[in-house]
């Protein structure tokens, strides 16, 4: 070999040498940090998840209780405060609707009876006066037992004769249907009573060790779990906190992996140069464009329905919203809710509502143009937007509360009707020379679908919105 022949041999070496390395080192460091933003984008979006699962069990709850406190033999009982009665009636209805607490007092908050948890007297003053300045607003409590979901309604006959206190527990298994849902872990504890629940010992152990509150102490040491703590409404000051801790070790193990293949192409580039190169760049770039997509998905798109989220779709409208505005375009937002929806879970449970929103959101994507804005805004509401003119606004609004209130939907052996009321807002740019906001339209959209909820359902309400004043349109 000759003098330059090696030193073209080394220097390929040396190159391959330094730009593995700095591929290496490249690849370390955007998994560290990418590990952390998956984390975060997880933590999210369970947050958001968290949020509607509590709105729905407090739902639930006022039906519940309502039920109770409306019993005409029950406001008797409490009027006339006799405990053993009361105790008597308690396990009869709190059995009969599902409740796991359910506390009544007399329209001074003194304990009277109570079905479910033993209350100490100190507790059942604690949560009265905790719930007394908020009243039918839901409270995450620590009682002696557990953790309780708690909210409190007036008993009237008809002037206010006493209070109930009710509620569900927050147990392991619900935390742990959570977890499942969500990817990450639930931690759930209280300085008063002492005690926690927690989805994993190993997040617990994070927690209570105060590491959820340090960064990561050197740039070469990784992070197992990154945890948050978490806000809900009205949580007991200086008692309970609430945290969400993503697991990123099953992200470390496949980083590992990935490194390691890596180290062994490193060394097959030595003997293959530029076949080996090629194989590091493949091995580099298609792991991350497929867990990108995957997290881009799973990030933009409602996971029933298949269609928009609500967080994309608002971003979606505000690009056609912007592009109108340029191009002096007319533009409709329009809310789409399903009437009496849930009667139908309560009817034909909740699988066969999840059939029908599936069934919605499939008839209105082959309803709309391909560009034309579609999502999920939220439980049985949908939201759509797009550039149209006022007369094709119309036609179109009508055609597509046709679409779903003119095809019964099956379930099973079963055939359910359903019927959609639409409230839209219509903006003509090129007439309008005011200035206007997303959330405005959406809440002009909203006034308009209160309307048609009002005016008996199943039609269409359309905000018009022109720079003489608004002007509402009712289409049946």
């Amino acid at each position: 070999m000759t003098s330059f022949s090696r030193l073209i041999y080394w220097l390929c070496i040396a190159l391959i040498s330094v730009t593995t390395c700095a591929i290496l080192l490249s690849g370390w460091w955007i998994g560290q940090r990418y590990s952390e933003a998956v984390a975060e984008q997880q933590i999210n979006r369970a947050d958001y998840f968290l949020q509607g699962f509590l709105e729905s069990e407090q739902a639930l709850h006022t039906t519940a209780v309502k039920g109770v406190i409306t019993d005409f033999g029950f406001r008797r009982t409490v009027a006339d405060g006799d405990p053993d009665t009361i105790a008597s009636m308690l396990d009869n209805h709190a059995q009969r609707v599902g409740l796991d607490l359910l506390l009544i007092t007399d329209r001074d908050g003194q304990f009277l009876s109570s079905y479910g948890s033993l209350i100490d007297d100190d507790s059942d003053g604690r949560v009265y006066q905790l719930l007394k300045d908020t009243p039918d607003r839901p409270h995450l409590i620590a009682l002696q037992n557990g953790f309780y979901w708690l909210y409190l309604s007036s008993i009237k006959a008809p002037h206010i004769v006493g209070y109930a206190i009710a509620g569900t527990a927050v147990d392991i298994d619900k935390l742990n249907h959570i977890q499942s849902l969500t990817g990450v872990d639930l931690s759930i504890y209280s300085n008063m009573m002492g005690y926690a629940l927690n989805t994993s010992p190993q997040v617990a152990r994070f927690i209570e060790n105060g590491e959820h509150d340090t960064l990561v102490p050197s740039p070469w040491e990784r992070q197992r779990f990154i945890s948050r703590q978490i806000n809900i409404n009205d949580l007991p000051r200086g008692d309970i906190k609430l945290y969400m801790t993503a697991d990123l070790s099953d992200f470390h193990r496949q980083f590992d992996r990935f490194s390691i293949n890596m180290l062994i192409v490193t060394f097959l580039l030595v003997t293959l140069i530029t076949i080996a190169s090629l194989l590091v760049s493949r091995r580099m770039v298609m792991p991350f464009e497929n867990l990108q997509k995957k997290l881009l998905h799973r990030a933009s798109f409602d996971h029933l329905t298949g269609i928009h989220n609500r967080l994309t779709v608002s971003e979606l409208c505000q690009r056609s919203l912007a592009e109108s505005q340029r191009a002096e375009k007319p533009f409709f937002i329009a809310l789409l809710d399903l009437d009496h929806f849930k009667a139908v879970n309560d009817s034909h449970g909740h699988t066969a509502g999840d059939m029908v929103l599936s069934e919605v959101a499939q008839r209105l994507k082959s309803s709309l143009r391909n560009y034309d804005v579609l999502g999920r805004y939220g439980g049985e509401e949908f939201i759509i937007a797009g550039q149209l003119s006022a007369n094709d606004c119309r036609h179109n609004l009508l055609r597509i509360k046709d679409v779903i209130s003119g095809e019964l939907f099956s379930y099973k052996d079963k055939r359910i009707d359903m019927t959609l009321s639409i409230g839209a807002c219509f903006i003509d740019f090129a007439d309008f020379s005011g200035e206007v906001t997303l959330q405005r339209l959406i809440e002009w959209a909203d006034q308009a679908l209160y309307k048609a909820k009002s005016e008996g359902r199943d039609r269409v309400v359309i905000h018009h919105c022109q720079s003489a004043g608004m002007q509402m349109e009712t289409l049946d």
